[in-house]
């Protein structure tokens, strides 16, 4: 018995070695051998943080020239690139349970419909593996020392909250419980029974599953546009539905409360039937049928409705507008070499609130005078 503990021991010692060394040697690779950076790229969130601040534009998208200013800020920074606040979670954890419930509805659909009793067992096996998953997260977090770098990059988990010290115990069961009621308003919801329809009429589903990104994936072809080329764009749907070649239906959660100002279509939806078009090397709708919604999940409102072509040619020219304001943050304004300008003329936000709360106000506050 004390020989297999001994060897045990051993095993686990030498595995933190060779996690130990991996560590470093990675460290010491991207300092001594900097990777090329890559050309501008153009996405929703990214365009949003813009919007907001552009100094935390510049500390999320623009850390590698932090790097070669103050390594030992950059250090600091790339964990505040990683983790997120309680709210962010509560968004992010909603959009997995939804993907994992429709992967099982979508893989299981004939035996749920002939058998309720599994389909309410195996709705509630998926609550409580997310329960258990954000419970397991949340104490990880709280008993993790953020200033551990290695640690931290063991998992890259941690809330934003535990970073800064605040004490949210009391915010966990109703994290986990808005998540959950997220998924029931969702079953509950016409929108439900419609995907029913789907599985049943057995047209091509397809559910995105946030937990794997795959950037090449999400990736919209704009070569086939004038000014494009040295542009990354990228943009994909949480769910959608080919009816034929030439008609779509594409829905996308959002797990946030509406604007009551909200009206029409937005430009996430937009982008994502144009890059269906552009694989078809077009940008018409001649021909073709998109039917796009955003559906809240807090109240299960839906916006949106059928693509016009004046749709598709107001997003070609918001991604040119959008890359325009990217580039005056560029030297010589030039997005292959997408490098920024001198750090001090990024500006500041405007609101105090979001400052008070945000992910980079530590590293913010040091490196910007």
């Amino acid at each position: 018995m004390k020989i297999k503990k001994n060897i045990f021991t051993l095993v686990f010692l030498f595995k933190n070695l060779i996690l130990k060394i991996v560590f470093y040697f990675s460290c010491y690779v991207s300092m001594a051998f900097p990777t090329k950076k890559s050309t501008l790229s153009r996405s929703h969130t990214r365009m949003t943080v813009l919007e907001w601040c552009e100094r935390k534009y510049y500390l999320n998208y623009y850390d590698f020239d932090l790097k070669k200013r103050d390594k030992e800020l950059w250090q600091e920074n790339i964990i505040l690139k990683k983790i997120k606040s309680l709210d962010m979670r509560i968004g992010e954890k909603s959009h997995y349970l939804l993907s994992d419930y429709l992967h099982v509805f979508k893989n299981f659909y004939n035996e749920r419909k002939l058998n309720p009793a599994l389909r309410e067992e195996q709705i509630q096996n998926l609550k409580n593996k997310m329960k258990a998953e954000m419970e397991e997260e949340f104490n990880y977090s709280k008993q993790l020392d953020f200033t551990d770098t290695e640690k931290f990059f063991e998992r890259k988990i941690g809330l934003t909250e535990h970073y800064y010290g605040e004490n949210i115990d009391d915010q966990l069961p109703l994290a986990i419980e808005k998540v959950c009621g997220n998924l029931d308003r969702f079953i509950q919801s016409t929108w439900n029974k419609k995907i029913e329809s789907y599985f049943e009429d057995g047209e091509k589903v397809y559910i995105e599953t946030p937990r794997e990104t795959d950037f090449e994936s999400m990736r919209v072809d704009l070569n086939k546009i004038d000014g494009f080329s040295n542009i990354s764009v990228l943009a994909a749907p949480d769910f959608w539905v080919v009816h034929s070649d030439y008609d779509y239906l594409i829905l996308d959660w959002k797990s946030w409360k509406e604007d009551i100002l909200q009206d029409g279509i937005s430009d996430q939806l937009k982008l994502y039937a144009l890059k269906t078009l552009l694989k078809k090397n077009k940008t018409s709708l001649e021909g073709m049928k998109f039917e796009v919604y955003e559906v809240y999940l807090n109240s299960m409102h839906a916006y949106g409705g059928e693509l016009q072509q004046q749709d598709i040619e107001s997003i070609i020219q918001k991604i040119q507008q959008d890359v325009e304001k990217q580039k005056n943050l560029l030297v010589d304004r030039d997005p292959e070499k997408n490098i920024p300008v001198d750090p001090d003329l990024f500006s500041p936000s405007l609101s105090d609130k979001k400052c008070e709360t945000c992910t980079f106000r530590a590293v913010c506050k040091k490196f910007f005078k």
